[in-house]
């Protein structure tokens, strides 16, 4: 009996380190926003997605952010989709929830995306969050890859978060705040 139990486990213990090893192999693109993030102390912010504006250009939105250590960079559009120049800083927090990233876009010299991106474990305390702040959201849509989003209508952009947190412990969700250009 305890024969079959010892070789049971001996192949529980094969399969949990095959899919844990799967799960890694899936994720090595995203390793590296984990390391840093673990390995360095980062800044905690708050967002205050309302006061974002496709008005702002880079210094703007570098004092809209103070004390964030932003790396910017420009890129083809046809990178991202989302600009031709990024911002980007590891963060600790947002508005008290743990956080990895913040992205920001902008397109010929205006804000026009901002992202944070929010570790797999917090994903149901940001959802909380923002409904916490914004109410029900409005009516939603899907990413290009069919998955469900929450949507929250700003004066000022829409603010779309993934409604459900992926099967996947590596992988992040993402609140993205899409500006609306005042000129339209």
């Amino acid at each position: 009996m305890t024969e079959v139990i010892g070789r049971f486990f001996k192949y529980l213990l094969v399969v949990v380190l095959g899919a844990g090893g799967l799960v890694l192999a899936l994720s090595h693109d995203r390793l590296h926003v984990y390391q840093s993030s673990l390995g360095e102390t980062s800044p905690q912010i708050t967002m205050r997605y309302e006061q974002l504006s496709v008005d702002m250009d880079e210094a703007a939105v570098r004092r809209h952010f103070t004390g964030v250590n932003l790396d910017c960079f420009g890129q083809p559009k046809e990178a991202n989709g989302l600009g031709d120049r990024v911002c980007y800083a590891p963060i600790d927090a947002v508005d008290g929830n743990a956080a990895l990233t913040l992205a920001l876009f902008f397109n010929k010299g205006r804000l026009s995306v901002a992202v944070v991106h929010v570790p797999w474990w917090r994903h149901l305390g940001m959802k909380k969050r923002l409904l916490a702040r914004y109410g029900e959201p409005g009516s939603g849509g899907v990413t290009d890859k069919g998955t469900p989003v929450l949507r929250w209508k700003l004066p000022n952009g829409d603010l779309d978060f993934i409604r459900d947190r992926d099967l996947n412990p590596l992988n992040w969700s993402g609140v993205v705040w899409l500006g609306k250009d005042s000129s339209r």
